[in-house]
């Protein structure tokens, strides 16, 4: 009689630890896959993200990467300025002519009306006219773009002459293009002696 209680009685334990076994399994298939700590594992455990649960660590799946959208930085457009000296500098080299407005020759007023047509401001046909429009300007206050005349004639008070200019370095080096009678379409310091003694004044038509 004892040997069948005690026999009985081993049963019943083998039977409770299998049925421990079995939920422990059961648990962690459905929370997902395990490791013991400290066992081997082929299976990359994040440290950062993980759960521990009766002795067992949990691997959880890795955060997604949040990517920042940087938008790119627009170019400022071309000032009015930069556009009509950038076209005036094209025709540097054309040679000059008398009431030319071409490429194959052009005279001073017709290379400021070419150039400022790139911005669609027309000017009159003289350099005589042009000095008449806009609004007056100091030399030492020329910046690129404004108007500069000249009498290069007989007459002093004549405006004969006018040109752009393109860059203030410095009170002494003040660059401007124009087309010489000489040398055609070129760029030249405004304060040399000969521009000098013939400049009549500025005009700024564009700000």
């Amino acid at each position: 009689m004892q040997f069948f209680t005690l026999k009985t009685t081993q049963k019943l334990i083998l039977c409770l630890l299998a049925g421990g076994m079995f939920f422990t399994s059961c648990s962690s298939s459905k929370r997902g896959t395990v490791a013991r700590k400290g066992g081997a594992s082929n299976k990359k455990v994040v440290e950062l993200d993980t759960k521990t649960i009766d002795g067992f660590e949990m691997e959880l799946e890795e955060p997604e990467e949040t990517v920042e959208v940087v938008e790119p930085v627009k170019k400022e457009s071309f000032s009015k300025a930069e556009k009509v000296i950038t076209a005036a500098r094209t025709y540097i080299g054309t040679p000059y002519k008398y009431g030319g407005t071409t490429r194959s020759g052009m005279d001073c007023s017709g290379l400021l009306i070419n150039s400022f047509n790139a911005v669609k401001v027309n000017l009159p046909r003289s350099s005589a006219a042009q000095s008449q429009v806009g609004t007056p300007i100091k030399m030492h206050d020329l910046k690129p773009g404004d108007l500069v005349f000249f009498a290069t004639g007989d007459k002093k008070k004549q405006i004969t002459h006018v040109g752009l200019v393109t860059d203030v370095k410095s009170k002494d080096n003040i660059k401007f293009i124009h087309a010489s009678s000489k040398l055609g379409v070129v760029e030249t310091n405004l304060l040399a002696e000969y521009y000098q003694k013939r400049f009549r004044g500025a005009r700024r038509v564009i700000e």
